[in-house]
């Protein structure tokens, strides 16, 4: 690759967040990280601070009240000592390894404090009727963690995705970090997204109402889904590039 397809973090507000807790959606199964960061960017008024930019990304960029949006922003909320990163980008599978070193390196750099990873998990049963949260932590203590808040830890399994190795990174160099997972049922799970903001108002006492969230899901849905549709699209070129044998990050 050539040197200029590194990732960068661009600034528009240097911010110190040393300390803070970083929370990140990446477009996985269910696409419920991606919507339920963007759902808390908005409940909790965070400024838009920065980008990640890099020339591997897909060419397409969404436009939003007649302005171009960067596929991959990062917010800051200072009340609450939080900063977020909310992407709609795939990501070729060739060039995750990259994207997620890239933002651990990040999140050292900033003495970021803990990471929480939010993603969905396909098709487990549902408990009496009740969404459920599972869990996968990077060390000991985030086990812990998970443990307080009555989220199921995933013992035993497979998880893969840019997610994934940002957890892998975080594992490695002792980060405190742990991933909350939806239980994905449809292509677009905003109830599942839905019950991560309930467990976070349950961590940090948010007080976030999710009942906009599930009303709008009907409503938003064939938008969201058509736009994933136009980047799959145009990841079928990035995909020609990868080698054979390898499948797409993301289905």
């Amino acid at each position: 690759m050539p040197e200029k397809s590194v990732v960068r973090f661009v600034e528009k507000t240097p911010i110190n967040v040393a300390g803070y807790t970083l929370i990140e959606g990446f477009p996985g199964m269910g696409l419920v990280g991606t919507i339920a960061v963007k759902y808390l960017t908005e409940k909790l008024k965070c400024k838009e601070t920065g980008f990640i930019e890099s020339d591997f990304f897909v060419p397409i960029i969404r436009v939003h009240n007649g302005l171009p949006v960067h596929p991959s922003r990062v917010y800051v909320s200072s009340k609450h000592k939080l900063v977020m990163i909310v992407s709609e980008q795939i990501v070729p599978q060739m060039f995750t390894g990259k994207l997620s070193n890239a933002i651990a390196d990040w999140i050292q750099k900033k003495k970021i404090k803990r990471v929480i990873s939010l993603s969905g998990i396909r098709a487990l049963p549902h408990k009496e009727g009740k969404q459920t949260v599972y869990g996968i932590a990077s060390d000991e203590a985030s086990k812990k963690t998970l443990g307080q808040y009555n989220i199921e830890v995933i013992k035993e399994g497979i998880t893969s995705g840019i997610t994934a190795l940002m957890m892998l990174e975080f594992k490695d160099r002792s980060l405190e970090a742990f991933s909350l997972l939806g239980n994905v049922q449809i292509a677009a799970d905003y109830k599942a997204s839905a019950s991560l903001i309930e467990k976070l108002n349950e961590m940090f006492t948010f007080d976030i109402d999710t009942a906009p969230l599930k009303k709008e899901a009907k409503a938003t849905e064939k938008a969201l889904l058509e736009h994933l549709k136009q980047l799959k699209q145009a990841s079928g070129q990035a995909k020609k590039m990868e080698p054979a044998g390898m499948t797409p990050m993301y289905t």
